[in-house]
């Protein structure tokens, strides 16, 4: 492969050593049918390049490849990469260990064995930050008799800039920076896994607004392309019309601070980044947020003079206090989730999302293993909800099925609350919890 800087030959024994380990097992499938890349019932969130559509390329850490299959006791992947690191979701569970892509050639990986017949949900996330190395996906091997089904996209959509942080740089441990770098677990990911929307995730360790460590190439540069490339190397431009988010975050600012830029040159390019966006999502919101003594003057300066004099509407500012205690200063999981639950909170001010709502598909899946909410109506307008999983007094949800709170109710001792709905329009509600599963009320 040209221009490498050095290759990761020895990395699988680095990774043995750490827990990870290359799960490359050509000839696995006694006998497998390859599902190719361009099929419609595969889901892909992310910037990927589909000029080859039974390879699309792709390299920005989190970039997330979903598909549903049926009947398929063995399931993997056909992939070139030579440098990634892979978290595998089954139905929702992280499988350990991750997937170690090691081949610079196509190379068939295993990512799951033993399933049941049953349907199964399965993500593939590029977890680590290997920008030297653009991968491409070849598709998806099934076990014979296995088949792939539709699955729904979330509605919502949000797109997150942001540097180490963000990226989610040592958030597992302090050794072997790409074995345990992981955007999967960083606040980004968690965030937009709270609102059960699509993300595109643009970070990179040491990337600024104007100024960036080691004089690196700073984000807005890099926003404009479909890949996150090193020094003179080419990508394809993205194209902008083909996903709008609802909502932009951009948590920039720490390089900045440390590479020198002054309040004056980030203001500016807070002023510059905007105007970008905005030509590309004219409507869609966005929230600057900034770390305490890390450009965070300077980016609430821009903020205000944006929705001011400048007449730019739903530009929002936040700052984030978090303590860290991770590696070089930088969050562990349990510092990102607490990241995530703050501009969890700030993003459902700014759209009036809730984050009771997930996939319908998947509600009515979990109640229907775990059987643990009933619904009666008993007359018009009123049901009476009843879970033996909850305690008295705990809070039951109802939502609309764009997120929108709608109303809470406590149980009673008896696990029961009444919902009196004459007073809402006509329509679907959401009633549950994470915990009971969800139910679908349609209001006439």
């Amino acid at each position: 492969m040209p221009n490498i800087l050095f290759r990761f030959n020895s990395r699988l024994t680095a990774a043995l050593s750490v827990g990870i380990l290359s799960l490359a097992c050509i000839g696995t499938f006694a006998q497998d049918t390859l599902i190719t890349a361009d099929n419609p019932s595969i889901n892909y969130y992310g910037r990927f390049d589909f000029s080859t559509p039974n390879a699309p390329r792709f390299n920005w850490s989190g970039s997330t490849i979903e598909f549903q299959v049926n009947s398929a006791t063995t399931v993997g992947m056909e992939l070139t990469d030579g440098a990634g690191y892979y978290d595998i979701e089954i139905d929702g569970k992280l499988q350990s260990p991750p997937v170690y892509a090691e081949s610079w050639s196509s190379a068939k990986y295993t990512l799951a064995t033993s399933l049941s017949s049953d349907s199964h949900v399965i993500h593939i996330i590029r977890r680590n930050e290997p920008y030297w190395a653009i991968a491409a996906f070849g598709g998806i091997h099934l076990s014979d008799g296995g088949k792939i089904i539709p699955l729904e996209k979330p509605t919502r959509k949000m797109e997150f800039c942001g540097d180490s942080w963000t990226a989610g740089y040592f958030i597992e441990d302090c050794s072997d920076q790409q074995a345990h770098t992981n955007t999967n677990k960083s606040w980004a990911r968690l965030t937009s896994k709270a609102f059960n929307a699509q993300d595109v995730i643009l970070a990179e360790s040491g990337i600024g607004l104007v100024k960036s460590l080691g004089g690196k190439t700073c984000l807005p540069e890099k926003y404009g392309g479909t890949f996150d490339t090193m020094g003179d190397a080419s990508t394809p431009a993205w194209d902008f019309s083909a996903w709008i988010p609802d909502i932009v975050s951009i948590f920039l600012g720490i390089n900045d601070n440390s590479s020198g830029a002054t309040d004056n040159e980030y203001i500016t390019a807070v002023h510059s980044f905007v105007t970008a966006i905005r030509g590309n999502y004219p409507n869609t919101p966005i929230l600057f947020i900034s770390y305490t003594d890390c450009m965070d003057q300077a980016t609430e300066t821009a903020v205000t003079e944006e929705t001011t004099s400048l007449g730019h509407k739903d530009v929002y500012f936040f700052k984030c206090k978090q303590q860290v205690n991770g590696c070089s200063w930088h969050p562990d999981t349990a510092d990102a989730r607490e990241i995530a639950d703050s501009v969890v909170t700030r993003i459902r001010q700014i759209t009036g999302w809730d984050t009771a709502t997930v996939s319908l598909k998947q509600k009515e899946e979990k109640q229907h293993v775990q059987q643990r909410l009933e619904a009666t109506r008993i007359s018009d307008h009123v049901f009476l909800f009843s879970t033996h999983s909850e305690p008295a007094g705990r809070h039951m949800l109802i939502t609309r099925p764009d997120g929108k709170f709608v109303q809470r109710l406590p149980l009673d001792r008896l696990g029961q609350c009444k919902w009196n709905s004459s007073h809402l329009s006509e329509g679907v509600y959401i009633f549950g919890t994470q915990r009971t599963g969800w139910k679908r009320i349609l209001i006439k």
